[in-house]
């Protein structure tokens, strides 16, 4: 009886230990078919591009005009964001794993754009999602910072919740918490080029006291006072029901760039467009016809607008392009990015 409940013990251990091992393979496998042009990208004020593409599963950083990657990552970790400083003095990229279950922890890096010396300046147990330097001083780096990785219900996915916008000073070496909003959700990270402030996008629902009202929210466009957050408003149309996702802002036009839902196309998938908000005329308009996937608009040195398109919008493998087109919405025009 002892022999039996020996062996027992004993095989199960080993097929737990087997299946262990195939489930590592599995999820190496898995990563190692990842291939093709992201959309995570930055355009600089010279007109440099920094992009990320994984190649066999590795993400590479390349920026244009250098013949190979100027960063490779190993299959298990991503590039989650990369943005240049104003001057072009850095650029700034935030790693983390890409099996989030398993480790929350994000590296950010700066690249002296002189020498293209990499260095790690900071590592937190937590998800950063995206980088903003600051347009008023290069050496000061905003970030949103997720304070939990979990789901809000049984049959949801996991996902990065309880956000708060951050910054990081690389001559100081200090970190600064701005906010203390804990938000289900917050993105697309803007920086006053003017004034002590900051633009999210993050839904609107102060006040909501419940589940269902928290549903029926919108996401818009909130203005952040750094000296009092707490005076946060929103500063996106009032009179449009859409969701805002991602966003930039023309400060010398009173304009916010938007992506927004523009219709459904023949196979029932969401059609997502650029529009353009004045906030002093109260006046919204539509920049891009693509009836595709458009998404994380950049304002470029030559004042135009650059974006991401996928192709295949809908699929698990999308098929990023990147384009750019004037303020007007006239001269489209792809941009080839050599990898």
């Amino acid at each position: 009886m002892k022999k039996s409940l020996v062996f027992i013990i004993g095989f199960l251990v080993f097929l737990t230990a087997v299946f262990i091992v195939l489930g590592l393979l599995f999820d190496k496998e898995e990563n190692e078919k990842q291939a093709g042009l992201t959309d995570i990208y930055d355009v600089s004020s010279e007109g440099s591009i920094a992009y990320v593409v994984y190649e066999k599963g590795q993400a590479n950083l390349y920026l244009d005009g250098q013949k190979q990657s100027i960063v490779q990552l190993s299959v298990e970790k991503s590039i989650v964001d990369v943005e240049f400083s104003k001057d072009d003095k850095y650029l700034a990229f935030a790693v983390s794993d890409k099996d989030l279950e398993k480790n929350n922890n994000t590296d950010i890096h700066i690249i002296q754009l002189d020498s293209l010396e990499d260095q790690l300046v900071y590592s937190i147990d937590a998800l950063i999602t995206e980088l903003a330097f600051d347009p008023k001083d290069s050496e000061r780096l905003f970030y949103l910072q997720a304070g939990t990785f979990t789901n809000y219900s049984p049959i949801a996915a996991k996902y990065p919740h309880g956000f708060d916008v951050y910054s990081y000073h690389l001559g100081e070496q200090t970190h600064t918490q701005h906010t203390d909003l804990k938000k289900y959700s917050m993105a697309s990270l803007q920086v006053s080029s003017d004034d002590e402030l900051v633009y999210v996008q993050m839904d609107d629902d102060e006040g909501t006291q419940s589940a269902e009202e928290a549903f029926s929210t919108n996401q818009r466009i909130f203005e952040i006072p750094l000296d009092d957050p707490n005076e946060k408003s929103v500063v996106s149309s009032s009179e449009k029901a859409e969701d805002i996702f991602d966003f930039i802002v023309l400060p010398e036009r009173q304009e916010f760039i938007y992506q927004a839902v523009a219709g459904t196309g023949e196979n029932g998938i969401y059609e997502y467009e650029l529009f353009t908000f004045n906030w002093k005329t109260n006046k919204t308009e539509q920049l891009t016809t693509l009836k595709e996937s458009v998404s994380k608009p950049v304002r470029g040195s030559d004042d135009k607008i650059y974006f991401m398109v996928d192709r295949e919008f809908g699929s698990r493998t999308p098929d990023y392009h990147l384009f750019r087109i004037d303020v007007a919405g006239k001269k489209l025009e792809e941009i080839p990015l050599d990898y």
